[in-house]
């Protein structure tokens, strides 16, 4: 049981590292000054996609069109990058944009999580090893320790950094991070 243990956290670690995903919860990290919320909503969405690709197999992974996947996380990542300038110039008082950052960066974390993952190498890569093992409970714990890790790395190094950075400079950078990403996810 160890094994599996092992083998499950080390590929995880990996595959996260500069890892699309990874980037855009540092980046939800720069933008929300809930690193708390931030880090549970990234790690739970994770835990929610790795559990489901480990009870499935690889059969849920591989059951929706590598070209599906691709245009539609392209496509999201865009519209949240556009839609973050779109909020940043929106006419709205400073009390109203506090409220409305303050109640969502779990849900906005659990979300982009959950949609940027799916069909992604480590929760594919958590279905292999399931369907190798058949141990599930000692990938899923692997795999989520990795998790646990890489996003702890991102979202509070990240709200270290949101601490010294102008709030608008942030949000520019959060944008045209998501902007990239769904660029490059389309034409890769």
């Amino acid at each position: 049981m160890l094994e599996p243990f092992l083998v499950a956290f080390a590929l995880a670690l990996v595959s996260e590292i500069a890892d699309k995903t990874q980037l855009v919860i540092l980046g939800l990290a720069l933008q929300y000054k809930s690193p708390m919320k931030v880090f549970l909503g990234a790690l739970s969405a994770h835990a929610f996609m790795d559990a489901l690709a480990i009870l499935a197999g690889t059969y849920f992974a591989f059951s929706i069109p590598a070209l599906l996947v691709k245009y539609l996380i392209g496509t999201w990542f865009i519209a949240l990058g556009l839609w973050t300038f779109v909020k940043l110039y929106l006419k709205k008082s400073t009390k109203q944009r506090k409220e409305g950052l303050g109640k969502t960066p779990f849900l906005a974390s659990f979300l982009l999580v959950l949609f940027s993952e799916f069909g992604d190498k480590s929760q594919i890569a958590s279905g292999l090893l399931a369907a190798k093992y058949k141990l599930p409970l000692p990938i899923f714990f692997g795999v989520i320790l990795a998790l646990a890790a890489a996003i702890g790395f991102n979202v509070f190094i990240g709200s270290k950094a949101a601490e010294k950075l102008p709030r608008k400079i942030i949000k520019i950078a959060t944008a045209v991070v998501f902007i990239l990403f769904g660029i490059v996810t389309l034409v890769s």
